[in-house]
């Protein structure tokens, strides 16, 4: 699965409603403190608000307490409580349809066919949904006050809670845009004529529903026999199962997306002589790095083979790294002498990319979120980590994607010479495999514009200031 764009509004510094198209290898550019960081940011919240279901955390298990959210309070544009803010996914699923077979059990389904001839196995190769996020001031904390479901860019199903109640309910349903049966249409045709009114779908204080279970249609203000007077329990289960199929199953997805989520921040660690890996670390450590060395450690001999190339042949390194002697952690060699080093005895470009190298190479992390990649490092290595990026989206058929924020004008230009086929081409690489996201503030807020790649290897848009003007400065 690729989350193909995020939808962000009134999160942070930007106010307004951004749709920010995604890419296995997605690039963010601008100045200091113009809202880079805050898309990232951006990510991690909705993983706090998906996967642990909290709308107002203080910090997020990816991060620990190595980056302080400060909650809803603290994110919210202007710092206002009275705002909304508004996050969303646009996902392709085309690769990743079994999660639509995981909502009706064997007996169901032969309930369902053999009394009624209905197959409920719907799908789309394109879900995408929006939430909002408000404040209750009466239980003094952040909900999910309305979630939007949408198939193929058009509405499906909206739910909605009112603050202080604690039950959810239906506002919109289309099952036209969801294949289902054609005796559902009277159903539809109901519902868009408000006929029923709200139509209530579960208890609860939040909109978002829970993905681990199928939707339950019990409470809805109609007799099933309507619809199916021969087989009542057949056409519940059936519109249960096929509306769960597009109202949670992208959910289903994102959430073991999300899974292989890893944020790493742009101060790594040099590990000291006492440093001990961990066999199963907390996603925390990969903030400042210490999962990289863990998981090389831990990691398989293809996987530290893979790394060790990547240094010899990509980086032209004279160092390989080993698990160390004394089973503390990992040491590094000199292939020219054999000494056995430290990490904290070499350069620090050698240890502050590592983790990136270890993380771009599990096939286990599907997302690598890191901000500043290229600290520390020349720029004949700078160059090559956008080859990494490129080769591994190339590599792992389940969608790995890169997130990188970053001031590298070197990443960008090798990324534009892969895509125009510069010598020496280790694969070949598509421009829709990229996508450079430019953040600026003005007035006061940030502004996202998207600077997309042409088949020729050149920006589709005008370089906004700064980068290469600068550069342009100082030359001439």
């Amino acid at each position: 699965m690729q989350i193909k764009s995020i939808t962000i509004q009134n999160f942070k510094g930007i106010r307004r409603k951004a749709v920010i198209p995604l890419a296995p290898v997605t690039m963010l550019f601008g100045a200091n403190s113009s809202g880079k960081s805050s898309i990232l940011h951006a990510l991690i919240y909705l993983f706090e608000v998906i996967v642990n279901r909290n709308a107002d955390p203080e910090y997020s298990t990816i991060t620990g307490e190595h980056l302080y959210l400060g909650g809803f309070k603290e994110l919210v544009f202007g710092k206002d409580i009275n705002n909304t803010i508004t996050l969303g996914m646009d996902l392709d699923t085309s690769d990743d349809l079994d999660v639509f077979d995981e909502f009706i059990s064997e007996a169901e389904r032969n309930l369902v066919e053999d009394n009624t001839g209905w197959y409920p196995d719907s799908q789309t190769d394109n879900p995408s949904f929006e939430l909002d996020i408000k404040w209750n001031n009466l239980d003094n904390k952040a909900y999910v006050s309305e979630y939007r479901s949408f198939v193929n860019g058009k509405p499906f199903i909206t739910l909605q809670v009112e603050k202080g109640q604690k039950s959810v309910f239906a506002s919109y349903i289309d099952v036209y845009h969801w294949p289902v049966a054609d005796i559902f249409e009277n159903l539809a045709d109901s519902i868009k004529e408000g006929l029923w009114g709200p139509i209530p779908f579960h208890a609860g204080d939040t909109a978002l529903p829970d993905a681990t279970d199928r939707l339950k249609l019990d409470f809805v203000p109609w007799d099933w026999s309507a619809f199916f007077d021969e087989h009542p329990l057949a056409a519940k289960v059936f519109a249960e199962a096929s509306l769960s199929q597009g109202l949670l199953g992208p959910l289903r997805l994102l959430q073991k997306k999300f899974a292989g989520l890893v944020h790493i921040g742009p101060l790594r660690v040099v590990p000291k002589r006492s440093f001990v890996a961990k066999r199963s670390p907390e996603k925390s450590r990969w903030y400042d790095g210490e999962a990289g060395w863990d998981g090389f450690y831990h990691g398989s001999k293809t996987l530290q083979q893979q790394v060790n190339e990547w240094y010899q042949l990509h980086f032209n390194c004279k160092y390989q790294f080993i698990n160390a002697p004394k089973g503390y952690g990992v040491a590094l060699t000199d292939t020219q002498n054999s000494y056995a080093l430290l990490p904290s005895q070499v350069g620090a470009g050698v240890s502050q990319v590592f983790p990136f190298v270890v993380a771009a190479m599990k096939s286990d992390i599907g997302i690598v979120s890191i901000e500043q990649p290229e600290l520390h490092l020349h720029p004949a290595w700078q160059v090559e980590l956008t080859d990494l990026m490129l080769t591994q989206t190339n590599e792992f058929s389940a969608g790995k994607q890169f997130f990188v924020e970053t001031h590298s004008e070197h990443m960008v230009l090798r990324l534009l010479k892969r895509i125009r086929g510069g010598h020496e081409q280790p694969l070949p690489f598509e421009a829709a495999q990229v996508q450079i996201i430019f953040c600026e503030i003005h007035e006061g807020e940030t502004r996202i514009r998207s600077i997309g790649v042409t088949p020729d290897g050149d920006f589709n848009t005008a370089w906004p200031n700064g980068f290469f003007e600068e550069r342009d400065k100082e030359l001439f």
